[in-house]
């Protein structure tokens, strides 16, 4: 199957990303097994040395090139710096782990990033890895914190925070509110209302907190708005496989390919959901 937007032989690649708990690798182990449903080939990636234990069949883990405890006792480092540097050291030999993915034949790629986002939004490690894997068909998929999003300052922050990972890398980006059965019908209707409807979200935000810092927050959120490329919030259960055809036909409608998986079973499911 050919991809459109980038060499044919290299599947797209998806970057899973987010706030420490957001449900990162639940969403890979979830959308891994969802796609041997579809019969479609996805091949997961760990980014993350710092795991302990993920649950899906890694391709690619991080973690058999880096040991966190290794880098710790080597260089006399804490578990903060030593993900730092273990994130640098990844770069260093992100040619090899280029060409280790690259031998592998799947429809798409999804990558387990860092728990900690900062550690891989704001490190030029992560920019060279992109470049390496390919730029010109790679994709954020940014999952929000449910319960950091039930309160307007919280979901602001979220929004903010996804803009400023977009505008790091540079990268196609879609926003997803993980574990979204965790919230009532009533929490998550407004949430996604606030995604929707800014007025809504500002009069939410002023009722909240008001003045100066609430003005400042709406006008950057106005502002890194009108630069995203797929606004709004998509809700998302990787407990209740709900929400992952979404992710499909972003990347399908982003780099081609996966059509006949995504029609053939997508509405399907999408039916169930509703």
């Amino acid at each position: 199957m050919t991809m459109a937007g980038g060499d044919s032989s290299t599947p797209p690649v998806v970057f899973v990303v987010g706030t420490a708990g957001a449900g990162k690798s639940s969403l890979v182990t979830a959308f891994q097994r969802w796609s041997r449903f579809l019969e479609t080939e996805v091949l997961a990636v760990n980014l993350d040395p710092g795991a302990e234990r993920v649950h899906y069949d890694a391709e690619f883990d991080v973690r058999d090139m880096i040991s966190l405890t290794e880098v710790m006792d080597e260089y006399d480092l804490g578990p903060n710096g030593a993900q730092i540097l273990a994130a640098d050291l990844l770069a260093a030999q992100a040619g090899d782990v280029a060409e280790q993915l690259h031998t592998l034949s799947g429809e798409l790629m999804i990558v387990d990033t860092p728990g900690q986002v900062e550690l891989f939004a704001f490190r030029e490690a992560s920019s060279h890895l992109i470049d390496v894997l390919g730029r010109e068909q790679a994709a954020i998929i940014y999952l929000f914190d449910p319960m950091l999003s039930r309160s307007p300052s919280g979901f602001v922050s979220q929004m903010l925070l996804s803009s400023i990972v977009e505008f790091r890398l540079g990268l196609p980006t879609k926003n997803f509110l993980s574990k979204s059965d965790l919230l009532d019908e009533e929490e998550l209707e407004r949430v996604l209302e606030w995604s929707e409807r800014l007025e809504i979200l500002e009069q939410a935000l002023f009722d909240e907190a008001g003045g100066q810092r609430t003005e400042f927050a709406i006008n950057q959120l106005r502002l890194m708005q009108s630069f995203s490329q797929a606004p709004g919030l998509t809700p998302l259960s990787s407990e209740l496989e709900e929400g992952l055809a979404d992710i499909l036909t972003f990347v399908q409608a982003m780099y081609g390919g996966m059509s006949d998986a995504r029609d053939g079973f997508a509405p399907d499911i999408e039916h169930e959901r509703n």
